[in-house]
């Protein structure tokens, strides 16, 4: 059941840990870009390669936590709530903020190789979630199924041995950069460590409160549980989470770290639907329910979006704002779903 309505105290006391929650976010992502920037340096790795595994592994942590408490309690709505709407969240909300900050110089390779990845992941998640469809509209349950979620997995390990051969390529034309003096590797790793625990703990802190209230509002305005807490999942608890993407890209973007910015992003949102779907799908097999169909749709139009911004080879302000608006009218979209349950996909 959720909880029942808060008093006036405990909205105070949630508001509380947002307000704790945001400040840990933001100077445990300011230690983390500046560490995975100089890591990127000492071991001459392009930047872009740290922002799409060591920084977007470590801001997708809560949606992994989410994924993986969500799983185990037999929530899917949440669970996938969670992965798509952070993934929503991070394409519109996280790179239009950060664009809008700081235009994004985006490299050829990320539009031919990582984004078509993305899109590729992305279409894979909704194949493996039609199976209604699939059936001949036979009335059989859409899941993701624990063969399919190991099938995620494989694609992560390919992602991150694609990366690898990438920094590999690259590394040579990085060699005949002047050496810089560096601060000693332990201090940066634990620098490093200190920014990703800065980052997952505001993410509890956001994420925890935000979430009493919108279920306690839910309980009061009496919607039905199981569409409010997926309303919370897709929107709540995956902006909650997807706030470390997005102080982390922000401030990237404002110390010029393009490649971090963007690759954060992008790499985050692979990791949402290879690794944390492949955990949590061999768990237990994930339910889909309509409403999330739906928003992998959009999820998947929005990405396409990105990548024709990204193929003109500079993500400019004004793109920002189309990212902005689209989100604002995303939310809106889910705002009517509450009052209006068939605005969703049929399948």
């Amino acid at each position: 059941m959720l909880a029942s309505t808060l008093t006036g105290l405990q909205y105070f006391l949630n508001a509380l840990f947002l307000v704790a929650g945001i400040v840990f976010l933001v100077k445990g992502a300011d230690y983390f870009v500046d560490s995975a920037s100089v890591i990127a340096k000492r071991m001459k790795i392009p930047p872009i390669i740290i922002g799409l595994t060591i920084v977007s592994f470590g801001t997708s942590a809560p949606e992994l936590a989410v994924g993986i408490a969500a799983s185990i309690k037999g929530e899917a709505g949440l669970s996938l709530g969670n992965v798509v709407g952070s993934n929503i969240a991070n394409l519109t909300l996280v790179l239009g903020i950060s664009v809008l900050i700081h235009p994004i110089v985006v490299k050829k390779g990320l539009c031919k190789k990582e984004i078509p990845f993305l899109i590729i992941a992305t279409i894979l998640l909704l194949i493996f979630s039609l199976d209604n469809l699939f059936s001949g509209f036979s009335g059989i349950q859409n899941i993701i199924s624990r063969g399919e979620a190991i099938v995620f997995i494989f694609g992560i390990v390919l992602f991150c041995i694609m990366s690898i051969k990438g920094a590999e390529q690259e590394t040579i034309t990085l060699e005949k950069e002047e050496v810089e003096e560096f601060a000693p590797l332990w201090k940066t790793l634990l620098i490093l460590g200190i920014g990703l625990v800065g980052i997952i703990a505001g993410a509890e802190f956001v994420t925890t409160p935000a979430s009493k209230i919108a279920t306690s509002i839910g309980v009061s305005a009496g919607i039905d549980e199981a569409l409010m807490l997926n309303v919370v999942g897709l929107t709540v608890v995956a902006v909650g989470t997807s706030l470390p993407e997005l102080v982390t890209s922000a401030i990237a973007a404002k110390h010029k770290q393009n490649e971090i910015a963007i690759g954060n992003v992008i790499g985050s949102n692979i990791f949402n639907i290879l690794f944390i779907c492949g955990i949590t799908g061999i768990i237990r097999p994930l339910g889909i329910t309509a409403d999330i169909l739906t928003d992998m749709v959009i999820s998947l139009l929005f990405t396409i979006l990105v990548l024709g911004f990204a193929r003109r080879g500079l993500l400019k302000k004004w793109y920002g704002a189309i990212l902005l608006s689209g989100y604002g009218i995303y939310i809106l979209y889910i705002i009517l779903r509450l009052f209006y349950p068939s605005a969703v996909l049929p399948l």
